[in-house]
């Protein structure tokens, strides 16, 4: 099987869960895994908010560590118009703007969205 460059643009935050357990297993099958947060999706890379949506996502806190861990880049759009403070970025997450998801998704093999 060849290797895949993937990226996964996040919009919604309810759909963090799923997708950092799909993106697990595509790593596990030696892809490269990218992941790109924008708008409510955002929201899970913000210490301040993920504290929150842990108590009804559950595991979310260790998925984005098992994430960060198997070599998934996390992205939060430095531009998110939604969280007035900005993003307080757990650690490992960066912070990349509109330019970056392109250069990503240019050089991808498949780009999903959620």
């Amino acid at each position: 099987m060849t290797n895949k460059k993937l990226i996964y643009f996040v919009s919604l935050s309810s759909n963090v869960p799923y997708v950092l357990k799909e993106a697990l297993k595509m790593v596990k099958q030696n892809n490269e895994v990218s992941i790109f947060f924008d708008l409510d999706g955002a929201r899970v890379l913000d210490k301040r908010y993920l504290k929150k949506m842990n108590r009804s996502h559950g595991d979310l806190i260790s998925l984005l560590h098992d994430a960060l861990n198997a070599g998934i880049k996390l992205y939060g759009c430095q531009m998110n118009v939604l969280i007035a403070d900005g993003l307080e970025l757990v650690d490992g997450a960066e912070l990349a703007g509109v330019v970056t998801f392109l250069e990503l998704a240019y050089q991808a093999d498949a780009v999903l969205s959620y």
